[in-house]
C-alpha cells in the first residue's frame, strides 16, 4: 500500500497536543521526512527548531528551553 498523510495521524495528533500544551510560546508539527516532531519557538528570543523522534524528551526539552529564555538565559 503506498504511503500517505493520513498513516501518520496519530503523530499529527500527537503534534497537536504538544503545541496546544506549551502555547503560547511553542507550534509543533511532525515531519513526514524526518520522521520525528518539531518544535518551533514563537517568543521573540532566537531559538533553533528542536527536534526529537520521542514527544516526551521533546516535551521535555521545549520546558527546558522555555526556562531558560524565561531566565534571560540564552538556550
Amino acid at each position: 500500500m503506498k504511503w500517505n498523510p493520513g498513516h501518520d495521524r496519530a503523530q499529527q495528533e500527537t503534534a497537536g497536543a504538544l503545541t496546544r500544551h506549551h502555547a503560547p510560546h511553542w507550534w509543533v508539527m511532525w515531519s513526514y521526512s524526518l520522521r520525528a516532531w518539531v518544535a518551533f519557538y514563537l517568543g521573540s528570543a532566537t531559538v533553533t527548531p528542536l527536534r526529537y523522534t520521542d514527544p516526551d524528551e521533546l516535551s521535555q526539552h521545549m520546558r527546558h528551553v522555555a526556562h531558560r529564555v524565561a531566565a534571560g538565559r540564552t538556550p
